[in-house]
């Protein structure tokens, strides 16, 4: 089963993605990171990445804001990571 953290997990989008994961035999959340760290379908929620176990993939919908540490962390645990949070500014993506 792939391990995945749901970065952003309280915004729309990470409701939604949650909702489509619960569904799927493949694949659970094992940890979600939010400002608001409630916790959220049943997974627990942390302030950073680094508070959370170890998964398979970082799924991000979170703010453009949060990309370089989320980059950094990714790149340092060798976590392949889909960002798809929108609003990057140019220097974002270099």
């Amino acid at each position: 089963m792939i391990r995945a953290i749901m970065n952003g997990c309280h915004g729309v989008m990470g409701h939604v993605i949650t909702d489509i994961i619960s569904k799927d035999d493949a694949i659970e959340i094992v940890a979600g990171v939010d400002m608001n760290t409630e916790n959220y379908a049943g997974y627990p929620v942390f302030k950073s990445l680094d508070e959370c176990p170890e998964a398979d993939v970082i799924i991000d919908f979170s703010h453009p804001a949060v990309l370089p540490a989320l980059l950094s962390f990714a790149t340092e645990h060798r976590v392949p990571t889909v960002i798809a949070t929108t609003g990057i500014s140019e220097e974002g993506i270099q």
